[in-house]
């Protein structure tokens, strides 16, 4: 105890020391980053059971489930005392990040170890007791004075299940052959899991205390967030992350229907539950706000997201099932499965409901009587069936709201609206970060149609799509920045705007060719996106003011989008055609590449009152989050190059090296040029604002994304052949590309700074051009040695430039001196 306590001192000292949290502080950006880990890890686990796809590896992602969840709440309980974006705390998050990503990469193979590499069930134990061990002990640092018994008290639960998830690792290989070392694994990874959880609740709900309601109540909504985007990633890759099979009319209306599934769950939390939650718990008094803080979120959550995990189970074994040739993976268990995953979700809402705001009945549980009711149905349909069954079922229970149970619900809205309101007054709102899940979605996808054309000019076309994703993203940034209603039809025009990004991300490794058997993919993805035009024009229509904008202008405006439509159809058309010559290719890329032009200079020289900013918070934090979704592809990239292969010691390091790249990439927008570019927007009114608006932001963050969907696919292509060096042949484009997309991430971060405060920054300037000089000089090292020198030069590069803002950096971390004068300590979580 006394070595870990001093190496935490060291870090204080070279790191910064640590800013205690207060009540009114949220989430922070460096949690969300943590949380990008997890989304990573879910999709692992349901990777596990539908390889291991009956009741025991059932069982076992359940069990891995509840080992991530308690993972996860420890970082959440730490967060909720301390800033961990201040001082040591970022390192170790960092550090907690590369941990998980492993507990992701380790989870196939926790139960079944694959031969030729490292032992997987211990490399899963030893990464999930270091991440454990680092929560526990910045508690144990943090916390001083005469309360310190029981905290200590709380290392016991670890300690047993340490031991017990040890000897599950180790002890099958001394037993006799002829007893199941697979079933006394399980056993003892069960017991430890028992022995965690029923030990922490035996501390007692009174020894724990929220330090913060709104990042309580906020972390776990997000959660819920990531699990429902782990369902909506489980839909668009069924079928793999190949890009291959063909798109039919089956495809498509499937995981529409299934998009149905996830976004009425989503509503049935983010409507009335979540918040209503929240506000329960800001009223209770202290003695009693521990205990509904442990059993409405640190409990109850866990159900919804063990239901979660199975649905996105579920919905992937339905939707790889829609060809003749996979028909029968569609069985009664896959069944089960989905349909006891909503049961599970709804089982859960109808308990926190009740244990928040004594409420019994209503839809969910009409849900729970009829889901169960036509199981026995279900199990007799196909999989698109099935799925469509449950839609209709779900829906009927948003009907049932509106007509049957309208008194009570618009009771429950009113008694919700404070922490509903007060989530939607200036940040992003929940129907906001459900669209921005799409998009992790369809990031992945541009990566895949790299991967499935892995030339330069498979690259430049991943990049066209890339950008037509961004303009109607910022596109609808805008409107959500006007729009602030949390109406009806507003959530059901996002669902629309939702259902085609979908559909756009299917679509998108077909985007230049057409697949026999298939629907044209160039085709889907345009029209989809000129519906997502048109729409957004509509929508202008009626919520701009026409004092601001006067229709003639906006018709103007419009002229350049109508005729960057017109030439992506056309070259959709021309690349609809089968077998199609060479001089035809030239002529689609020819018409890509002026409707991408026509539509970026078209949107920058519209009138600036297009380009209004009603709220600067919400504006950035807009930005900033899909930044962090960028960055999350990135890092489900690095995990899907090294999934399902041997674990060896240079696969942990390639990780870890790429886990500290992502982290520096992160340092250097979020350490000071999202506060600083934040602080300058408030600053600025009228033309100037919306001229900010429009360049640092819509136009400047582009190319930062383009960077960071380059180095997704230069991670995946490097990781791929450090995991299996017998396998795939190096290439030049996945050096090519991971130089590039650090260097084209970090111009434009320069470029933004210079927008906002008109000065360059000598010491990134530099750095960019060792990166510029290094990319040919380490073309021929192995893989392993050019990222760790990729990564070794940019982070020296911005640990040096940290060091030189540190002023800068205190200025923006300072509270302001209204705050000076209370006590920002908040009451111990542990007495």
């Amino acid at each position: 105890m006394t070595r870990g306590r001093s190496a935490l001192h060291v870090a204080a000292r070279f790191f910064g020391g640590i800013q205690l949290s207060t009540g009114g502080v949220g989430v922070t950006r460096l949690e969300l980053f943590l949380d990008l880990v997890f989304v990573y890890a879910f999709l692992s686990v349901t990777d596990l059971m539908a390889e291991n796809f009956r009741i025991e590896g059932l069982f076992q992602g359940v069990l891995v489930v509840l080992l991530l969840w308690r993972c996860w709440s420890s970082y959440t309980l730490l967060g909720n005392v301390v800033r961990l974006d201040r001082g040591f705390m970022r390192p170790l998050i960092f550090g907690a990040a590369a941990t998980i990503l492993v507990i992701g990469i380790a989870a196939p193979v926790i139960f079944a170890d694959r031969p030729g590499g490292l032992f997987g069930p211990l490399i899963f134990v030893v990464a999930f007791l270091l991440a454990q061990f680092g929560a526990l002990m910045s508690l144990t640092y943090t916390i001083s004075g005469g309360t310190r018994g029981p905290l200590l008290r709380a290392w016991l639960p670890f300690s047993g299940g340490a031991v017990l998830l040890l000897c599950g690792a180790l002890l099958p290989l001394h037993l006799p052959p002829d007893v199941d070392d697979g079933t006394v694994r399980l056993t003892l990874f069960f017991a430890a899991t028992v022995v965690d959880f029923i030990g922490v609740r035996a501390l007692g709900a009174g020894n724990w205390r929220i330090a913060s309601v709104p990042h309580w109540a906020e972390r776990h909504r997000l959660i819920m967030l990531i699990a429902l985007g782990e369902t909506i990633i489980s839909i668009g890759t069924s079928r793999g992350l190949i890009g291959d099979p063909p798109i039919t009319w089956s495809v498509i209306g499937g995981s529409a229907l299934g998009l149905v599934v996830v976004a009425v769950l989503w509503w049935r939390y983010f409507d009335i539950a979540g918040f209503a939650a929240e506000q329960a718990l800001e009223h209770q008094p202290t003695a009693t706000r521990s205990r509904l803080g442990r059993d409405a979120y640190s409990v109850l959550h866990v159900v919804m997201i063990v239901g979660l995990v199975l649905i996105a189970l579920g919905l992937k074994r339905a939707f790889s099932s829609v060809e003749p040739a996979t028909a029968y993976r569609w069985d009664q268990l896959s069944t089960f499965v989905l349909y006891g995953g909503v049961l599970f979700y709804l089982l859960g809402l109808v308990a926190l409901e009740h244990r928040t705001i004594r409420l019994l009945g209503r839809s969910p549980l009409l849900g729970v009587v009829l889901v169960t009711a036509l199981v026995p149905v279900a199990v007799r349909l196909p999989p698109v069936g099935a799925v469509g069954l449950l839609a209709a079922v779900l829906t009927s229970m948003v009907l049932a709201d509106l007509t049957v149970f309208r008194q009570r619900h618009h009771v429950l809205h009113r008694q919700a609206a404070e922490a509903s309101v007060r989530a939607a007054a200036t940040g992003v709102t929940p129907k906001e970060l459900f669209l921005d899940l799409v998009v992790v979605y369809t990031f992945i996808q541009v990566t895949v149609l790299m991967t499935r054309h892995p030339t330069g000019v498979g690259v430049a076309q991943a990049l066209a799509v890339l950008t037509l994703l961004w303009v109607a993203w910022s596109l609808y940034t805008q409107v959500g920045n006007v729009l602030r209603s949390e109406s009806i039809p507003v959530r059901l025009s996002v669902l629309l705007v939702v259902a085609l990004t979908l559909t756009i991300g299917i679509a998108i490794p077909q985007a230049f060719d057409v697949v026999p058997d298939g629907l044209p993919g160039p085709m889907i993805v345009v029209l989809c996106y000129i519906v997502l035009r048109v729409l957004h024009l509509s929508t202008l229509r009626l919520v701009v003011r026409p004092d601001r904008l006067p229709q003639a202008q906006l018709l103007r405006a419009s002229i350049a989008t109508v005729a960057a439509l017109i030439l992506l159809l056309l070259a959709s058309l021309a690349s609809s055609r089968p077998h199609a010559p060479e001089g035809l290719n030239q002529l689609v890329a020819s018409l890509w590449l002026m409707a991408i032009v026509v539509d970026l200079a078209g949107g920058y020289l519209v009138v600036r009152q297009f380009w209004r900013v009603s709220s600067t918070k919400h504006w950035t934090d807009r930005y900033a989050l899909i930044i962090l979704v960028a960055l999350g592809e990135s890092i489900i990239s690095a995990g899907v190059a090294v999934f399902g292969r041997a674990i060896s010691w240079s696969v942990i390091v390639a990780i870890a090296t790429s886990m500290v790249l992502l982290a520096t990439l992160w340092w250097a927008y979020f350490d000071t040029d999202a506060i600083v570019g934040e602080r300058v927007m408030q600053d600025r009114t009228g033309n100037q604002r919306a001229a900010l608006a429009r360049d640092a932001y819509t136009y400047l963050h582009l190319p930062m994304i383009v960077g960071l969907i380059l180095l997704a696919f230069g991670l995946r292509k490097t990781l791929d052949v450090i995991s299996d060096p017998s396998g795939p042949a190096r290439t030049p484009l996945g050096h090519a590309t991971l130089f590039a997309g650090v260097l084209v991430y970090l111009l434009a971060n320069q470029a933004f700074w210079w927008r906002t405060q008109r000065e360059i920054r000598w010491i990134r300037a530099t750095g960019i051009l060792l990166v510029a000089i290094f990319a040919p000089m380490t073309s021929p090292l192995p893989p392993l040695w050019a990222l760790t020198i990729l990564t070794a030069t940019t982070a020296a590069v911005m640990m040096t430039d940290s060091h030189r803002a540190a002023e800068l950096r205190r200025r923006l971390h300072e509270p302001p001196p209204s705050s000076i004068l209370t006590d920002a300590r908040p009451a111990n979580p542990i007495r």
